[in-house]
C-alpha cells in the first residue's frame, strides 16, 4: 500500500519499519507522527490507518477461514509458534522481530498456495463471514476514501442531503432480518460512499445495487467498488453483482435503476434526516414495488394510527405491513444513542377483503 512517493509527500515524521510482501499485498510500513512531538508522548489515533495492524489482523484472518486444524497447527496458535510471534512482536512494536515473524507466516502460506491448498479450502467458503467482510471492507475504505473523508462534511445542514452511514454490525441485522440470500436483489435509495451495497453483496453474494444524488459521495462508491473487487479476487471470493448510479431515485422518468427497484426483494431507504414531503413521494414509488418486497427505514412510512378503510384503500400505506425494531447504541454514525428502524413488507392481500365488501354492494 502506498509508496516512497506518496510517503515524502506526506510532509511528517516517519517511524520507519521495513518493506516486505505479504500473502498477496505489498506494504510499506510507516507510520506517520506529528511534526515535533517526541517519541515517548506520540499516541495512536484510532481513526488513523495502521498498516501493523492491517497485517496483523489479515494473518490471523487467512488462519482462521483459509486453513485446517493441520494447516493452522504449522502456525501455532496464540501461545506459541508464528501466531504468537506476530501477537508478541506487534504488541512490543519490534518491527524487525514482527517483519521476521511475517516472513515465517508467508513461507507457509506460500507452500500451501504452491500446491493449491489455499485454492481448494476457499471453495469451500462461498462468502466471508461478518467479520471477515468488516475487514475486508476495512482495507476498502482506508485506501480509497479515509484520506478524504473531510469532503463528505460538505453537505446543508438539516437537509435531506445529510450524510450519515449505517454501520457494519446493524447491515448485519438487516441482512438476517430481511433473509437477503445470494438470489435476492438488494437496493439502497440514497446509498452515500456505498458501505452497506459493498457489505450485503459481499456477505451473501446477491445483486446490490446503490444510487446517490451527491457526486462526491458517489465518486467515492465507485472507488470503493473497484478497490473491492481488486480486494474479493484477492481473498478469492466472489464479489456479487454490484453497480453505483448518481441520480436521484425519485426522478423516475430519467431513472434507469427505476426499473430495478420494481424487481428488488429488499430496499434501504435512510430516511433519518428526511423531509415529509420526500417521504411521501418515496411511497408513493412504492406502489409499484412487487408482492413481498421489504423495505427497511429509518423512519416509518406508515404512520402508527393509520387504518386500512375504504378512503385509504389506494394509499400506498395500505399495503404495507410494518413491523418495528430497536437498534442499539454505535449502531449509526449520527449518534452514540439506541434507536429504531422499520421493516416495512408489501403485503397487498390485506386489501382484498376491503376490495371484496366494496364490489358486492
Amino acid at each position: 500500500m502506498g509508496g516512497n512517493k506518496e510517503a515524502k509527500t506526506q510532509h511528517k515524521r516517519l517511524t520507519p519499519y521495513p518493506v516486505f510482501v505479504f500473502f498477496f499485498c505489498s506494504f510499506l510500513l510507516l507510520k506517520p507522527v506529528k511534526l515535533n512531538a517526541r517519541q515517548d508522548d506520540v499516541e495512536e489515533d484510532n481513526d488513523e490507518y495502521h498498516p501493523v495492524n492491517d497485517i496483523y489482523q489479515t494473518a490471523f484472518w487467512i488462519y482462521d477461514c483459509y486453513l485446517t486444524p493441520a494447516q493452522q497447527a504449522r502456525l501455532g496458535d496464540g501461545s506459541h509458534g508464528i501466531m504468537r510471534n506476530l501477537t508478541k512482536y506487534r504488541n512490543r512494536r519490534n518491527g524487525p522481530g514482527f517483519a521476521h515473524a511475517v516472513d515465517e507466516f508467508n513461507k507457509v502460506i506460500k507452500e500451501l498456495k504452491a500446491n493449491g491448498e489455499i485454492t481448494k479450502n476457499a471453495k469451500h467458503l462461498r462468502h466471508p463471514t461478518y467479520d471477515l467482510t468488516c475487514h475486508i471492507l476495512y482495507q476498502v475504505y482506508s485506501r480509497t476514501v479515509a484520506h478524504q473523508a473531510d469532503a463528505l462534511n460538505n453537505y446543508q445542514a438539516f437537509s435531506n442531503y445529510v450524510y450519515g452511514e449505517i454501520n457494519a454490525s446493524l447491515v448485519n441485522e438487516f441482512i438476517a432480518k430481511t433473509n437477503i440470500t445470494s438470489k435476492s436483489v438488494f437496493m439502497d435509495l440514497g446509498c452515500g460512499i456505498g458501505n452497506v451495497v459493498l457489505q450485503v453483496a459481499a456477505q451473501t453474494g446477491c445483486e446490490s445495487y446503490g444510487i446517490e444524488i451527491m457526486e462526491t459521495p458517489c465518486k467515492y462508491a465507485k472507488r470503493q467498488l473497484k478497490e473491492y473487487a481488486t480486494r474479493m479476487k484477492a481473498w478469492s471470493l466472489p464479489t456479487g453483482k454490484v453497480h453505483f448510479r448518481h441520480g436521484d431515485f425519485l426522478d423516475t422518468a430519467a431513472n434507469d435503476m427505476y426499473t430495478t427497484m420494481t424487481r428488488a426483494d429488499v430496499l434501504l431507504v435512510n430516511n433519518y434526516a428526511f423531509d415529509a414531503t420526500t417521504n411521501h413521494s418515496l411511497a408513493q414509488m412504492f406502489l409499484d414495488l412487487k408482492e413481498g418486497t421489504k423495505i427497511i427505514s429509518l423512519k416509518s412510512f406508515v404512520p402508527k394510527h393509520h387504518k386500512i378503510n375504504q378512503r385509504t384503500l389506494d394509499m400506498p400505506e395500505s399495503i404495507l405491513k410494518v413491523e418495528e425494531f430497536e437498534y442499539y447504541s454505535e449502531a449509526v454514525s449520527w449518534t452514540n444513542n439506541s434507536g429504531m428502524y422499520y421493516v416495512s413488507t408489501v403485503d397487498r392481500s390485506r386489501l382484498k377483503p376491503y376490495y371484496d365488501a366494496l364490489y358486492s354492494k
